[in-house]
């Protein structure tokens, strides 16, 4: 019997990830694929909630009148805190790209000790420059707001934890042409462009937040907001490859199916899941 199937997972994901924007106080725009990469740009702004290890370098220095504040954010960090109100009040902005972020996966926290109204602490004139991943924080340095393009913060890295940007070195690059400056740096980002970065004479790193596209975009944020476009393609394949045994597992459970069958995507617990409409089943497909 040949059946027909009804389903756009696509559609459905892009519901999920206009509905979680909406939940967060935005409102976001009407194309499909931008609200993806509004979705993935936002989140990745963010730095996920989870205790970490903190690292200081050994360059590190706070001024004295910071030192509460910084104290504050290693705590919330050990502890597992969100760090949202130390974050940049661009974050409200879902169209705004971080250049420091996208290019050199560095966030920047301001070290203010009083929550305003707004929701983020008191506004600070240095800030404290950080790197995140999944189980640890690298305190870079507290600098004056503004050095986004400081080269000094891929040397501190390299120099204190070089196995955590092991990935974006480039082993078989020998030299450049001429020396990156700072400036050049600016300028390479106002162009939507990205420059290697030499920490030291011999030593090469493509940019270790991944670097931006030619619209300014973050390349990680276009990266992820693809993988699930084509995992929603690949979900709706696994249905028509295996209908005919999820057609006998209805019938197992005493339903009679019919030839034409719906399905939408449904998320629950960081689980995704086929749902039937019509016969009232689901089949898991994986996890976020």
């Amino acid at each position: 019997m040949g059946y027909e199937i009804n389903m756009d997972f696509y559609k459905d994901w892009i519901d999920h990830l206009r509905k979680g924007l909406k939940e967060a106080g935005y409102t976001p725009v009407e194309d499909p694929e931008e609200v993806s990469i509004q979705y993935f740009n936002f989140l990745r702004r963010l730095i996920p909630v989870r205790p970490r290890k903190v690292y200081i370098a050994k360059e590190f220095m706070c001024p004295s009148e910071l030192q509460l504040g910084l104290d504050l954010i290693i705590n919330n960090i050990e502890q597992g805190v969100d760090l949202g109100p130390y974050l940049s009040k661009k974050i409200a902005d879902l169209d705004y790209d971080d250049d420091l972020l996208n290019d050199w996966g560095v966030h920047h926290l301001h070290l203010g000790t009083n929550l305003e109204s707004n929701g983020f602490v008191k506004r600070t004139g240095p800030v404290l420059f950080a790197r995140f991943d999944e189980q640890n924080a690298y305190l870079i340095n507290v600098w004056s707001h503004g050095n986004w393009t400081n080269q000094e913060m891929i040397r501190i890295i390299h120099n204190n934890w070089p196995g955590s940007i092991e990935r974006y070195r480039l082993k078989d690059v020998t030299g450049l042409n001429y020396s990156v400056t700072d400036r050049d740096i600016k300028l390479a980002r106002k162009a939507h462009s990205m420059l290697l970065i030499e920490p030291e004479p011999g030593v090469f790193y493509a940019p270790p937040g991944m670097g931006l596209t030619s619209a300014g975009t973050g390349i990680e944020v276009i990266r992820v907001s693809d993988y699930y476009a084509d995992l929603m393609t690949t979900y709706e394949d696994v249905i028509r490859d295996n209908i005919a045994e999820l057609i006998e597992m209805v019938k197992a459970e005493g339903g009679n199916s019919g030839e034409k069958l719906s399905f939408v995507l449904k998320i629950k617990d960081r689980k995704i899941f086929a749902y039937e409409v019509n016969y009232d089943f689901s089949v898991e497909l994986g996890e976020l």
